[in-house]
């Protein structure tokens, strides 16, 4: 799936969602309009401007995704709590209506990437994190890297080695989590300017989540294994990404 037909999946189904929303609220207006008229006369004004708000803003937002991803009216902008909290609701809602979540779920990804690309930021490379799951590492491995990255010995047998030796090179930091709780930490620890983050989509959603408006950049992992077992990385995609993160290519 390219790019562009991966983001354009997901503004469609969003736009779906959100009419869905809007339709939601108008079904709730008309049920309640009639029993507020007869008992409450003093409340109906106010939950049908309510309602209308809510709806307003719900196509008002779904605009300003195809702003976002279609003209530079919002670049370098970072998403606002209001516009983060709308994807938060209609992601779940567009991913329950789609036939292929999993579709909907690389769709959204690339959305978000879509909007940190059209920043064009240029990050210095010691303010960049590298954030990766533990499951890329060998599952043989005897050596525990999730606190210590340095106690790779870049054998050669998963990613990790080669992840490590691209951030030695950038002069960038380069950290692996167990889970959701410790990237936290992580993040917080080494306060970056930007994310390149490795994972699931599952994962990679909600860590995108979680760090907005902080820039983040989500790439897939392969499971030949299946999940959580022995995954891998495209290194070259990687080293592309952090090209375009700290300014070096467009």
């Amino acid at each position: 799936m390219n790019s562009y037909r991966s983001y354009a999946i997901f503004l469609y189904t969003a736009g779906t969602a959100t009419a869905c929303i809007a339709a939601v609220l108008f079904l709730c207006w008309k049920v309640l309009e009639p029993g507020l008229y007869i008992y409450i006369p003093i409340l109906q004004p106010v939950i049908g401007i309510i309602l209308f708000f809510a709806a307003t803003c719900c196509i008002v937002l779904y605009g300003l995704l195809w702003i976002a991803a279609y003209t530079h009216f919002l670049q370098g902008k970072r998403l606002n709590h209001v516009f983060n909290l709308y994807l938060r609701i209609v992601y779940p809602l567009a991913k329950l209506l789609a036939s292929n979540k999993k579709n909907v779920n690389e769709a959204y990804i690339s959305f978000l990437n879509h909007l940190v690309l059209r920043c064009h930021f240029s990050i210095p490379p010691h303010h960049v994190l590298i954030l990766a799951p533990h499951c890329l590492q060998w599952d043989q491995c005897p050596h525990k890297i999730t606190r210590n990255i340095n106690n790779c010995h870049m054998c050669g047998k998963c990613s990790i080695g080669k992840i490590r030796e691209l951030a030695e090179k950038r002069n960038m930091h380069f950290s692996v989590a167990t889970g959701g709780t410790l990237a936290r930490q992580i993040v917080r620890e080494y306060r970056p300017q930007a994310i390149v983050a490795i994972a699931c989509e599952r994962d990679l959603i909600s860590g995108m989540q979680d760090v907005s408006p902080l820039p983040v950049l989500g790439l897939l992992n392969e499971r030949p294994y299946g999940p959580c077992f022995n995954t891998t990385v495209d290194v070259e995609k990687l080293d592309k990404l952090l090209d375009i993160i700290t300014g070096r290519k467009s």
